[in-house]
């Protein structure tokens, strides 16, 4: 195994700069951050919200079994071992002793033992958690639990002793100790939860009489590196790190101090930063003026933010039926007359005329509407799985192997230089996109379709990004596809725009644009999403859960689905598993029901957190720590950024 270099050494090796930097102050770690917050939380129940608003927040106040460090790997927080049975449907972690619960005065309350999580789980299923669905059909009995069918005691969690926690899964989760850690899993003291009113007692849930959570610092026990000492509404928030806390070591910054900045100018945060009020800002692309001034001021030191593992794509609807609003039948009316419409459908469903499209799509025109036409590349993505998500036992990337997989599919779409790496187009391609088109136009005039294919795209006109997104891929895709595609803008509001909640009521032809995040570490937590009988784009594909097997046939998504089932099934050889969830891609790629466009990310802003410090994570609670996170006392450089970033890398590659 390879030895990793602390963070101190790394960074005095790494960055002496900074280090000679932080000398000069008094105390280093009397830096505080300071930064600013969009929404005040709804709830620290942190066991039933899954809203980011709230999340951000609680991630510092409680840990769960495992965290990431600040490479994305896995590493212990209340747990310090974690292990299988053969088939990984037995989980057993053996917790840290010694870690105790602390209240908002920072006084111990009582030891976190297994039976914590025994109880945040109940508390869990109680409630109907917002995130329930991440385990409900994974933990045994749960679901049944949560129907009444049975008691907890039957619910596939166990408190083996005070510091021996096991689960019994329903079928083979070699990623479920990524699961662990996102909030549905986190722990919660039986006793302080009860005390917190009537409607907290385990077993007997009642939301008008249960206080546990609500908006005040003494409403929720401590286990993690800060205590929220102060909450003002639509002002401040103020964290201070926990001294007792287990790993209080990697807490270098003592003080958070969160300002209230709700629907605030982006140019505003510059401006604060400017004046020295807050730790770091994004730079907005869309004010001139502001651009000007930080390049002025800031020069090489405005860097170029990491993009994550969110991906923005649009997709197809396969199965369209509704031609107007869904709440008004005389607001966004579709142009097409009945013939057009037919045309349209059948056109969506032949899987050259979808790759077409996909070839003729300018997708850096598209995401410089909104980081501007310096960055229009930098956050493009071409894949729905993150490219380095998930990495084989010798460090090959998981988009290498659906890369491998696209090239032995068909070599003239995908040569041998082919690649799905982030930060390039890697479909665009206007004579392959005529010739694709060429193939469906005989294919569709055969069976009586007219051209030009009439491309319905519902765009919510109050977004002046959307809208000159929408329009810059009306742009490129009619001055490739000139005389056989015709996009038709169709400009709706956001009232209506959000009205199409089931399939029934998608108004569209092509769905633009959708958003989706990991929620663990495995690719099933992107590929799920595809499933024809219970995936979460469903909606987007016009289709329901049951019935319409003929589309769900013609279209490939059935053997999507057997692909995908296929990888899901291997348990204990993860290579296998990755290699297999690969090919389930690279056909979901081919096909072409979908259309990546950028991730989130990669946009200007300046700082003085010292980058790679915090944790990374691609998914759960991780990335919204300040535990780890260093602070400089002035603007981090491009070129320190760069030395950081090349150190980060070689150690996530195995070179360090």
């Amino acid at each position: 195994m390879k030895k990793m270099i602390s963070g101190l050494v790394a960074l005095a090796m790494l960055f002496p700069c900074l280090t000679n930097l932080t000398a000069m102050a008094q105390n280093p770690e009397d830096l505080p951050f300071v930064g600013f917050y969009g929404g005040d939380p709804e709830t620290f129940d942190y066991l039933y919200t899954y809203k980011h608003s709230d999340s951000r927040h609680f991630a510092n106040f409680i840990d769960g079994l495992i965290e990431h460090d600040a490479y994305g790997n896995l590493v212990g927080a209340m747990a310090t071992d974690w292990h299988a049975n053969e088939d990984a449907t037995v989980w057993t972690f053996d917790l840290r002793q010694g870690v105790d619960w602390y209240t908002d005065e920072g006084l111990p309350y009582a030891p976190v033992t297994a039976d914590d999580f025994v109880a945040g789980l109940q508390h869990a299923a109680d409630f109907q958690s917002q995130t329930l669905y991440l385990v409900t059909d994974l933990i045994k009995n749960l679901d049944e639990y949560t129907k009444g069918l049975v008691s907890f005691e039957e619910v596939g969690i166990k408190a083996l002793d005070d510091y021996t926690l096991e689960y019994t899964l329903k079928t083979p989760t070699p990623y479920f100790p990524t699961l662990t850690t996102y909030s549905i899993l986190l722990p919660v003291n039986r006793q302080f939860l009860e005390s917190q009113g009537p409607g907290n007692k385990l077993g007997s849930p009642d939301f008008a009489t249960a206080g546990f959570g609500r908006l005040a610092p003494e409403s929720i026990l401590y286990n993690g590196p800060y205590l929220l000492k102060n909450l003002t509404s639509k002002s401040v928030m103020e964290y201070e790190a926990n001294p007792g806390y287990w790993d209080y070591a990697n807490v270098h910054v003592k003080n958070i101090k969160l300002l209230f900045s709700g629907n605030t100018d982006p140019s505003n945060l510059f401006l604060a930063f400017d004046r020295g009020e807050i730790v770091s800002a994004p730079i907005d692309v869309n004010n001139p003026s502001i651009v000007s001034a930080a390049r002025k001021k800031y020069g090489d030191s405005i860097f170029v933010t990491d993009t994550n593992a969110a991906v923005i794509f649009a997709t197809f609807v396969l199965n369209r039926t509704q031609y107007h609003s869904p709440v008004s039948a005389t607001t966004d009316v579709s142009p097409k007359n009945e013939k057009e419409r037919e045309d349209t459908k059948a056109a969506i469903l032949n899987p050259f005329f979808r790759q077409a499209i996909l070839r003729a799509v300018d997708t850096s025109a598209i995401n410089g509407q909104y980081v501007g036409t310096d960055l229009k590349y930098t956050s493009l993505r071409n894949m729905l799985t993150q490219p380095g998500f998930v990495k084989t036992s010798d460090y090959k990337g998981y988009g290498q192997l659906v890369e491998n997989h696209l090239k032995s599919m068909d070599a003239g779409l995908y040569p041998g230089d082919f690649s799905l790496e982030d930060g390039q187009m890697a479909f665009y391609d206007p004579a392959l996109a005529k010739g694709l088109m060429e193939k469906a136009k005989t294919q569709l005039k055969d069976a009586g379709a007219d051209f030009p294919v009439q491309l319905d795209v519902l765009v919510n006109g109050e977004s002046e990004m959307s809208f000159r997104g929408a329009q810059a891929f009306k742009h490129s895709v009619e001055q490739i596809l000139k005389g056989d595609v015709a996009i038709n803008l169709v400009v709706s509001t956001a009232h209506h725009f959000l009205a199409q909640k089931n399939h029934q009521a998608v108004n569209t032809d092509i769905y633009f644009a959708t958003a989706w995040s990991p929620d663990y570490g495995d690719p099933k937590s992107y590929l799920d999403i595809l499933d024809p009988y219970n995936g979460d784009l469903l909606k987007n594909f016009g289709l329901q859960q049951t019935g319409e097997q003929g589309i769900k046939e013609e279209s490939g998504l059935v053997h999507f689905k057997q692909l995908k089932d296929l990888a899901a099934a291997e348990a204990t050889d993860l290579d296998l598993r990755y290699d297999l969830y690969a090919k389930a891609e690279a056909y979901a790629i081919n096909q072409a029901y979908f259309i990546p466009l950028y991730a989130s990310g990669g946009s200007y802003a300046v700082s003085r957190i010292v980058p790679y410090t915090k944790p990374y994570s691609a998914y759960g609670l991780s990335d919204m720590k300040f535990k780890g996170m260093r602070l400089s006392p002035t603007i981090i450089t491009s070129k320190e950024r760069d030395v950081m970033l090349k150190h980060w890398q070689d150690v996530r590659n195995g070179l360090v």
